[in-house]
C-alpha cells in the first residue's frame, strides 16, 4: 500500500506546482480627478484608495502600486513579477494619454499573452475596473453607457447558467443565499455595461455574464462577468467598501452579511492570484516595490475615501522595479 501513499503525495505536489502561498498583487493607480482638490499644495500624479489594499491583505496578499504613464518594459516587468492585478474603481477618463485606461489596456494584452503561455495570471476589475476590462477587450473602445446606481445596495440576479462560472463554482450555500436574497452588493456608479453593449461590440463570445442588476430606473446592467478563456473577472459593485470605508453619507452597509460577502470576494480574488509562482528577481527589488514604502493618509472628512495613498511624480522614477 506504500505505493498508493507515494502516488497521492505526487498528485498533491503536481496540484501545487505553479502556485504560491504568498501572492503579491498589483493595484493600478488612477489619475487624481476628484482627489487633487483636497490637497491644493501637493501635486498628486496618481493615487490608490487604501480600502483596495486592505481588501487584498485581508486574504493574505501583499500589494505593489502600479504606476500609470509608464513604458511597455515597465508593465512587462510588473506582470512578470506579480501574481495578479486589480483594476480599482474610481473616477477617470478612458481617453487620457498615459492614463489608467491606457495602462490597463497594455496590462490586459500582457496578461493574455502570459495565460496563452500557460501561466495562470488573473485580472480583477472592480466598478471602473470592470468597465476598463471591457474597454481593453474591445480594443480600446469605450463601450460604457449611462446608469444610475449610486449609493445602492442590491442582491444579485443570477444568470440561469451562473453555476458554470469560476466565481461561483465552489461557493458555500450561505454565501449564495446572502447574494441572492440580501442587499449585499454596494453600487456606486454612473456608467455600466449591458447585454446589448456586449452584443453590439461582439464580446458575448468572449465574456460570460454571471449576474445582472437593475439601476434605480430599471435599466438592466451586468454586475459580474468573467472571461470565458482567461481568469479575468469584473465586479461592478464594491466588495471592498463594506469592511473598509465608513463615510455615513455614502450609505455603505456594514452588517454581518455584507462583511462575509466582502470576505468571500477577497478570498476568491487572492485565491486566483495564488495560482502562479511569479516572483521578483530578488528580495531587494520586491522589498522596495511594496506599498509599505509609502505613507497612507487620512482622507478629508468630505472625501469618498477614508484613507489614501497619494503619489507624486517622483515615485515612479524611484520605484521602477529595475
Amino acid at each position: 500500500m506504500r505505493w498508493i501513499f507515494y502516488v497521492f503525495c505526487l498528485l498533491l505536489r503536481i496540484n501545487f506546482l505553479g502556485a504560491t502561498e504568498t501572492p503579491i498583487v498589483g493595484i493600478l493607480a488612477l489619475e487624481p480627478y476628484g482627489i487633487q482638490k483636497f490637497y491644493p499644495n501637493l501635486h498628486i500624479s496618481s493615487y490608490i484608495s487604501a480600502s483596495y489594499v486592505k481588501f487584498l491583505e485581508s486574504s493574505g496578499a501583499r500589494v505593489i502600486p502600479v504606476w500609470i504613464g509608464q513604458s511597455l518594459e515597465y508593465y512587462e516587468r510588473v506582470v512578470r513579477f506579480t501574481n495578479g492585478m486589480l483594476f480599482p474603481g474610481g473616477a477617470t477618463y478612458f481617453n487620457e494619454s498615459k492614463g489608467y485606461a491606457e495602462a490597463a489596456k497594455i496590462i490586459f494584452r500582457l496578461a493574455e499573452e502570459l495565460n496563452d503561455r500557460g501561466i495562470y495570471y488573473p485580472l480583477i476589475g472592480i466598478c471602473l475596473g470592470m468597465q476598463v476590462l471591457a474597454f481593453a477587450s474591445a480594443g480600446g473602445k469605450d463601450i460604457r453607457i449611462g446608469c444610475d446606481a449610486m449609493k445602492v445596495s442590491l442582491p444579485l440576479e443570477f444568470d440561469p447558467n451562473y453555476s458554470e462560472s469560476r466565481v461561483f463554482k465552489d461557493t458555500p450555500k450561505e454565501i449564495l443565499s446572502d447574494l441572492r436574497d440580501k442587499n449585499v452588493t454596494y453600487n456606486y456608479h454612473k456608467y455600466c455595461l449591458t447585454d446589448e453593449v456586449l452584443n453590439d461590440n461582439n464580446l458575448t463570445d468572449i465574456w460570460r455574464i454571471v449576474t445582472r442588476n437593475d439601476d434605480i430606473h430599471g435599466k438592466k446592467f451586468i454586475s459580474i462577468m468573467e472571461h470565458k478563456k482567461y481568469p479575468f473577472y469584473g465586479f461592478q459593485f464594491h466588495p471592498e467598501k463594506s469592511k473598509f470605508e465608513f463615510q455615513e453619507r455614502l450609505m455603505i452597509p456594514h452588517d454581518l452579511y455584507n462583511r462575509r460577502v466582502s470576505q468571500f470576494f477577497a478570498d476568491f480574488t487572492v485565491g486566483e492570484c495564488s495560482k502562479n509562482n511569479n516572483t521578483f528577481p530578488d528580495r531587494n527589488i520586491e522589498h522596495r516595490s511594496l506599498i509599505y514604502n509609502f505613507n497612507v493618509v487620512l482622507g478629508p472628512i468630505n472625501c469618498s475615501y477614508l484613507q489614501l495613498y497619494l503619489f507624486t511624480d517622483s515615485e515612479p522614477a524611484q520605484y521602477q522595479l529595475v
